[in-house]
C-alpha cells in the first residue's frame, strides 16, 4: 500500500495571522487632539490638514476671551509660558497649535502667541477649516 502524503493543515496559521492583526490594531495608539466644541474654528480658503498631531501644546480661545488648555482648563499667559518652557525641555521641536473662534479679538491671539514665543516656542498653528467643510 502506498503511504499518504502528509497535509499541512493551514487554517490555524490563517486564524493566528488575523489574530496578530486584531491585537495590533487594538494595541496601536492614535494621536488625536481633543476639539473644544465651544470654539468657533474660522474657516480659510487655503486651509491645510494637519499630517502630524504629535508633539503640540493645543491652546483654546474662547470668543470671550477666555483661555483654555486642551483639556478645557482655564489657563493664563504666565501658565502658558511656564508650560512652553516645561514642554520644550522634553519635546524640543513642540508647536503651539492655536484653536482661536473666530470671533475673537486679535488681542487675545497676540497674548497668547507673545506668551509662547517668552516660554521659547515659535511656531504656531492656526487651527482653520476648509471652506465647504
Amino acid at each position: 500500500m502506498g503511504e499518504a502524503e502528509p497535509k499541512l493543515d493551514m487554517s490555524p496559521m490563517i486564524d493566528l495571522v488575523f489574530l496578530l492583526l486584531i491585537f495590533f490594531m487594538i494595541a496601536s495608539t492614535m494621536v488625536t487632539f481633543k476639539k473644544d466644541k465651544n470654539v468657533k474654528i474660522p474657516t480659510a480658503s487655503a486651509a491645510v490638514k494637519a499630517k502630524l498631531v504629535a508633539k503640540r501644546v493645543i491652546i483654546n480661545i474662547y470668543e470671550d476671551g477666555r483661555i483654555g488648555d486642551e483639556n478645557s482648563n482655564p489657563i493664563t499667559t504666565d501658565q502658558i509660558e511656564q508650560l512652553m518652557q516645561q514642554t520644550k525641555a522634553t519635546y524640543p521641536e513642540v508647536k503651539l497649535h492655536l484653536r482661536a473662534d473666530r470671533n475673537v479679538p486679535h488681542r487675545a491671539v497676540k497674548e497668547v502667541v507673545q506668551a509662547s514665543a517668552r516660554g521659547g516656542v515659535s511656531v504656531v498653528i492656526y487651527s482653520t477649516y476648509e471652506v465647504g467643510d
